[in-house]
């Protein structure tokens, strides 16, 4: 399975080797504290033992007996799990109440110095215990007697502390586990920072808000920076290039074009009306052809490029061009858009769309052009341009918008802007819409991503 976050393998690794380690961790810190245990137990049984040792004597009958009583308040009590016991060759002599009617279990005879350790032995009730079992002789000569004096502790009481300890180093071990996994998050966190700065920077960048990314970035970051910044230039170097390759070439067929119409306007004075329209009506197609195609290159290429179009600023710009043309003046221009909105689209292609439709407005409006634009939740902005005209008939919507036709014969355009608008917003994943304005007229309308707001839009525009 491959795992496609990076924040997620590297949460894991954390939680992998966090656990592994604190396991380790745990483990020997129970097998240390189980061995100071023991060592623990072995120091306290030698203790008893010299004790019991020490008030071990013998009564003027001969019989073993003790001079004091012992410390440990446990021998009194049956099975307390702390036991003591003197043995001869004819068997047990004396013992603690503890024992009850018990005996020890038999097992080697310790000899300190050289063994000082405690043996375990399993007693009545199949307990497990340690015992400190040593030979103690009495008398000299014929008269020696020799005893063997044993002192035990219950294991279950040093598994209860070692239980006891180990629920304490997991609960330990299990925060110091949560509070190293808060820190590996956050430094996994700050440590990726760099590639969510270098997300938001392209963003940036596809949105028109930037042109390149910026020379921050730390030093594992920087070389995918560079590259990408590299790879920027020479895609707005290859753009530029493609737009003046297409200029070259309108500039190129701009003149075989208008000696073709002029040549149909010699054949019309020559008394050839019938080839003269023929020929103007090829040469208006091809040069509607060459302008659309054009357009839409144009287009595309700034749509790769992904910079972003100050909407007020565009729209203010054409209305006061289209004032200075016939009837431009006479209307009542509107513009209801925000100040600072941004569309993401290249502001050249936005004033080309906007202009052609503004321009059909002002050719078919009565009094008055509306243009607005609302930015609704989504990240889309409604953009329409509307006038007060005579409108346009349902069947002949499509075609307007598809092949460029003109909705009224005399008008004195050649039906190419909207065909070209339509191109245009169609590279840009946008739909131009005509309809019937309320009260009377034509309303067109396209959707485009919005690139936030920009206190600089009017600035950027001018």
């Amino acid at each position: 399975m491959t795992l496609a976050s990076i924040r997620t393998r590297l949460m894991l690794l954390a939680v992998v080797s966090i656990v592994t380690t604190l396991a380790a961790v745990g483990v020997i810190l129970v097998l240390i504290f189980e061995a100071h245990l023991l060592r623990r137990v072995e120091r306290e049984l030698e203790t008893k033992w010299s004790e019991l040792a020490a008030a071990f004597t013998l009564d003027a009958q001969g019989r073993p007996s003790l001079t004091r009583d012992l410390s440990d308040p446990r021998y009194e009590k049956p099975y307390s799990g702390a036991y003591w016991q003197i043995a001869a060759d004819e068997g047990v002599v004396a013992r603690s109440r503890s024992l009850w009617d018990e005996e020890l279990p038999k097992g080697p005879i310790a000899h300190p110095p050289i063994d000082t350790r405690a043996d375990e032995r399993i007693g009545a009730r199949e307990a497990e215990l340690y015992v400190i079992e040593r030979e103690v002789k009495i008398g000299e000569g014929a008269d020696e007697r020799a005893f063997r004096l044993a002192v035990a502790i219950d294991h279950a009481e040093v598994a209860e502390h070692g239980a006891a300890f180990k629920l304490d180093v997991a609960m330990a071990l299990a925060t110091i586990a949560a509070i190293l996994l808060l820190w590996a998050f956050a430094q996994t966190s700050f440590g990726l920072r760099p590639l969510a700065d270098l997300r938001r920077q392209l963003s940036a960048i596809r949105d028109g808000r930037a042109r390149r990314l910026g020379d921050d970035a730390p030093a594992e970051v920087a070389p995918v920076a560079a590259e990408l910044n590299s790879l920027l230039d020479h895609q707005e170097a290859m753009l530029k290039s493609a737009r003046q390759r297409a200029g070259d070439l309108a500039h190129g067929l701009k003149t075989p074009l208008s000696l073709l119409l002029a040549e149909a306007r010699r054949l019309e004075r020559a008394g050839d009306p019938a080839l003269a329209r023929r020929l103007r009506e090829q040469a208006e197609a091809m040069r509607r052809h060459v302008e659309r195609h054009l357009a839409r290159a144009r287009a595309q290429g700034a749509a790769a490029s992904g910079r972003a179009a100050p909407a007020r600023a565009v729209v203010g710009r054409l209305v006061e061009a289209l004032k200075r043309m016939p009837r431009g003046a006479e209307l009542d221009w509107r513009i209801d858009v925000a100040p600072d909105l941004m569309v993401r689209m290249d502001p050249d292609d936005f004033g080309e769309v906007m202009g052609n439709l503004l321009d059909n407005a002002r050719r078919f409006a009565r009094s008055r052009v509306v243009v607005t634009a609302r930015a609704d939740a989504d990240g889309m902005t409604d953009i329409a341009v509307t006038d007060d005209g005579p409108g346009v008939r349902e069947e002949l919507r499509e075609r307007i918008a598809e092949r460029g036709e003109r909705g009224d014969a005399e008008d004195e355009g050649d039906g190419l802007g909207l065909a070209i608008a339509a191109d245009l917003l169609a590279d840009h994943g946008a739909t131009l819409r005509i309809e019937d304005a309320p009260g009377g007229g034509c309303r067109i309308v396209f959707r485009l991503a919005h690139a936030g707001l920009a206190a600089s839009a009017q600035r950027a525009a001018e």
